[in-house]
């Protein structure tokens, strides 16, 4: 049996009070590392990978503090508890600015990829040519499309009664006010799952094309092998950094398609759900700084130094801790 506290605002904004503690100072630190630890081999990808971490650190910060989305699909409804609600911001533009950074978070790691896929594929000239459009109108897709949903917006009163009717246990856990963004979720679930299944098939597509153009390089011998290696290890390095919180972003995103399409409601699933969305940053950051070895190498200096006096004696097999 779940407990009942996991299904109040209580829980999800006391989680998310302590996910705002742990994650600014991670945040920073990966701000630190990406400017001023980032060896000059990785210079051409250095401000891709800022601003993957900017958005990402956004997005949890706008998560776990401004906004703190308490959610009750499968109705678009909801009431928003952090700093914007104290400001009295209107909750649909809140609601607006979440799905905007979740927007641009994805964005920011397709243009990362499209970034290594440029550099290595110069020879394509279709591309070449158009990229830039086509990343504006990804970009304004991004910041644009949730809008004509706020159009959408009904009768609160009515909307509300509609919704507590369709929810009776509601109200044994929480008395507090509601916003209805729309009666009936599925067009905005749908067009939202739309456009995120789009983005992460073309972020699966760049990486795919980046691979093959690194072995047909690496073939043709076009660059020398140390720096196919190089390109290599950063490009595995960089997919499995990106893999790791887009299953983060991908698993309550998928939750709540699946609660829309079956009409399912558990409050303490969209309490955790989002809980974990607003892990993504934290989980981005470290995977970062764990999986690049110059950032790893600020974390674990002790680490380094021994490999380098390893180094050092290697000629007699000496190892002194």
């Amino acid at each position: 049996m779940i407990p009942r506290f996991l299904y109040t605002p209580e829980f999800l904004t006391n989680a998310c009070y302590f996910l705002t503690i742990i994650g600014i100072p991670i945040h920073i630190f990966g701000v630190y590392v990406i400017l001023c630890k980032t060896p000059k081999r990785m210079g051409s990808v250095k401000w891709y990978m800022l601003n993957v971490h900017f958005w990402s650190s956004l997005l949890d910060f706008s998560l776990t503090f401004l906004v703190i989305p308490f959610m009750l699909f499968p109705f678009a409804a909801g009431w928003p508890f952090g700093v914007f609600a104290w400001l009295e911001l209107n909750p649909a533009i809140q609601t607006t600015v979440i799905v905007i950074e979740i927007g641009l978070t994805i964005l920011s790691i397709l243009v990362l990829f499209e970034n290594r896929y440029t550099f290595l594929s110069s020879n394509n000239k279709v591309w070449a040519r158009t990229r830039s459009y086509t990343i504006r109108l990804w970009h304004v897709v991004a910041v644009t499309y949730f809008f004509p949903f706020n159009f959408l917006i009904p009768n609160q009163e009515i909307a509300i009664s509609a919704i507590t009717q369709k929810l009776p246990t509601l109200r044994s856990f929480y008395s507090g006010p509601l916003f209805v963004l729309t009666q009936d979720a599925t067009v905005v679930v749908a067009v939202t799952a739309f456009k995120v299944i789009f983005e992460f098939f073309f972020i699966g597509l760049l990486v795919v094309l980046t691979f093959l153009d690194t072995i047909r390089q690496n073939k043709a011998s076009t660059l020398s092998q140390f720096t196919m290696t190089l390109q290599r290890k950063f490009f595995v390095s960089i997919t499995i950094q990106t893999v790791i919180p887009f299953c983060i972003i991908m698993m309550p995103l998928l939750y709540c398609v699946f609660s829309v399409a079956e009409n399912h409601y558990n409050q303490a699933m969209n309490n955790i759900c989002f809980i974990i969305l607003s892990s993504h940053g934290i989980i981005s950051t470290t995977a970062m700084t764990l999986i690049h070895k110059p950032y790893r190498d600020v974390l674990f200096p002790c680490r380094k130094h021994t490999k380098v006096r390893r180094m050092t004696l290697s000629g007699v097999h000496i190892l002194h801790e």
